[in-house]
């Protein structure tokens, strides 16, 4: 082989190496993306929302009528039972005179006694008239046996000493009101402070009306209290219910019976329970972002065995997940792969190294999940997280 031609082949060896490698440089990189089987399995649709116990029954126990309240005794968390004295109600004790009432009240007591005696003296006058009318009533009455006084004077006399009589049992009654006038007068001078009472009429023993423990206390020192006033409330502890707020279009799924799970409570697993209301009631709430919601009160019973949630107390907070649609053995994706083509759902599906769109038919969904009715199979691999610069034949490997 000559010169030239060795020459010549060269040029196009060099040629051809710089075509395909400017025809290389042209060709995009594949790019890397999280892969994801499609996989059979489980599929659970739930609400999630926030939620909290509360006590089925609370008794809050109250002053049944005005008086000075004694000390109580008992503390937050005491177990009481049914009947027990929780609390000892005494009178109210009178109020002190001040300089310018008991000075008046000292006169009244006096001008109270004064007609008590006045009135006593009117007693004595119509006593002594009553006495004479009696005697001249006994000689008209000998006389007339007699014969010397006329049957119409001794009536007249007969009369006269019965308005006697009551004149005098009159003058007694009025004597005896004018006495308690004065004791009444008495009374008010004197001290009934709470240090000084007597015996122990008109005490009243408040009592628990159930067997329970103490939640909370509303009123602990001793002091004046009026009827109504709440002094304690009382429940049992392991009679609770979960009152959770749901937003009302979530609310609608949600029937009486629908199971659910109540998590990060505390505990290690999560409690289970089933709903018992869905209020018909929503109520308006602002969100935390200003935003104004109509929500719903749901109240669920916790069905897990006792023993495993007796650490909960009233109040406690709580996550309750609703189940609304659960299936078995279902056709399902990460909810992040699909994305809308046209009007309908789609994703990537893995074809040897290359990306291709695939329709789907998507059913149930919930945050992280979607079931899919038909477009891809089990066990095909789909990307995870499509992004903008993926599209139909776009080159792509799994990212590491």
């Amino acid at each position: 082989m000559n010169i030239a031609m060795r020459r010549r082949i060269s040029v196009i060896v060099i040629i051809s190496a710089v075509v395909l490698a400017t025809t290389y440089g042209f060709i995009p990189e594949a790019e890397d993306e999280d892969l994801v089987d499609v996989s059979r399995g489980d599929l659970a649709v739930t609400v999630e929302e926030e939620g909290r116990t509360r006590l089925k029954e609370r008794f809050v126990v109250s002053v049944p009528t005005a008086g000075y309240i004694r000390r109580i005794t008992g503390k937050v968390g005491d177990t009481v039972k049914n009947g027990e004295i929780l609390a000892v109600l005494d009178p109210l004790p009178s109020q002190s005179l001040d300089p310018r009432s008991r000075a008046e009240t000292e006169a009244a007591v006096s001008a109270a006694a004064a007609a008590f005696d006045a009135e006593k003296e009117k007693e004595l006058a119509s006593a002594a008239d009553a006495e004479y009318l009696e005697k001249r009533l006994k000689r008209y009455a000998n006389l007339y046996q007699k014969g010397y006084v006329a049957k119409d004077q001794l009536d007249q006399t007969e009369s006269e000493f019965k308005k006697a009589l009551a004149v005098m049992n009159s003058a007694k009654a009025a004597a005896d009101a004018a006495r308690f006038e004065v004791e009444k007068a008495k009374t008010t001078l004197q001290d009934f402070g709470k240090n000084k009472r007597v015996g122990t009429g008109g005490i009243v023993y408040i009592t628990s009306p159930v067997n329970g423990k103490i939640f909370k206390i509303r009123r602990e020192s001793e002091g004046a209290v009026g009827a109504g006033e709440p002094l304690m409330d009382i429940g049992n502890q392991d009679d609770l219910e979960v009152i959770t707020e749901v937003l009302s279009s979530d609310a609608v799924k949600i029937k009486k019976g629908t199971p659910v799970l109540f998590k990060r409570w505390g505990g290690d697993n999560p409690l289970t329970g089933t709903v018992r209301i869905v209020e018909p009631a929503g109520f308006t709430k602002v969100s935390s972002l200003g935003v104004e919601e109509q929500r719903v009160f749901v109240i669920a019973d916790i069905t897990s065995p006792p023993e495993t949630w007796n650490a909960l107390g009233d109040g406690y907070r709580l996550e309750s997940h609703f189940i609304v649609w659960e299936g078995k053995d279902v056709l399902q994706v990460p909810a992040s792969s699909l994305f809308r083509s046209g009007e309908k759902w789609a994703v990537f599906v893995d074809d040897k190294g290359k990306a291709r769109l695939r329709i789907v038919e998507v059913g149930q969904r919930n945050g992280l999940t979607a079931e899919i009715i038909s477009g891809i199979n089990a066990n095909d691999k789909v990307i995870a997280h499509p992004g903008d610069s993926i599209n139909d034949g776009t080159r792509i490997r799994a990212g590491k």
